[in-house]
């Protein structure tokens, strides 16, 4: 089966799945966060740092402090795959460093019965000092 076209129906259920991914990290709780990640779970960072579903759930969920804004939302699907880039606004601490508020961001959902889960995130923010 092709990529699908953006549709407004697939963005309307993107946006859906960010927030409610959002909204979990914003209450900091990992056991909150767990089920919406998958098991091979991997998250890229733009200072080089890379982790895993349980380094991540550990150490590295950022500590959000507005509620984000989702902008330039492009979806893509194939079968049970969802790509979706956007430029996400939001202030945010990400591994004790203040984040760039507005960047591009990428993130891999794969659709399951029991809703969207998220494969791969690459978080684009320059992180200050």
């Amino acid at each position: 089966m092709a990529a699908a076209a953006q549709d407004s129906g697939l963005e309307t259920q993107a946006r859906q799945a960010l927030t409610k991914i959002f909204d979990a990290l914003a209450s900091g709780d990992a056991e909150k966060v767990r089920p919406l990640l998958a098991p091979e779970f991997q998250i890229a960072r733009s200072d080089g740092a890379v982790y895993n579903k349980e380094e991540y759930l550990a150490r590295s969920i950022p500590r959000i402090e507005s509620k984000p804004v989702f902008s330039n939302v492009i979806a893509t699907r194939n079968g049970d795959i969802v790509v979706v880039s956007l430029r996400l606004q939001i202030e945010e601490h990400v591994d004790g460093k203040t984040a760039e508020s507005v960047f591009p961001h990428l993130i891999v959902f794969r659709v399951t019965p029991d809703g969207w889960q998220v494969l791969a995130a690459a978080n684009f923010a320059k992180l200050q000092e």
